[in-house]
């Protein structure tokens, strides 16, 4: 199932809110959302985010913030990216 995970005990953190925009062209789907969950421990905990696709699914960006630090990823070239990855 989808959704941000507590890594050492595999956990799943709750999901405090979503928001989601979809835009539709030919056969491209482009999505975005915004999913803010919430840490149910005192302490800070380490967590990994599983979003299966399917075959012939692909991302282009992904952009991660926990509370000022922001981590993005962002396709510019599928042979870059494989190169790098």
């Amino acid at each position: 199932m989808p959704g941000l995970y507590d890594l050492s005990s595999w956990e799943a953190l709750p999901l405090k809110s979503s928001r989601v925009k979809a835009c539709a062209n030919g056969y491209s789907l482009s999505i975005t959302a915004h999913l803010m969950y919430t840490n149910p421990h005192e302490e800070p905990v380490e967590g990994i985010f599983i979003y299966p696709l399917e075959e012939s699914e692909v991302v282009a960006g992904f952009e991660a913030a926990v509370g000022r630090r922001r981590v993005t990823f962002q396709v510019q070239n599928r042979h870059r990216a494989q190169d790098c990855c």
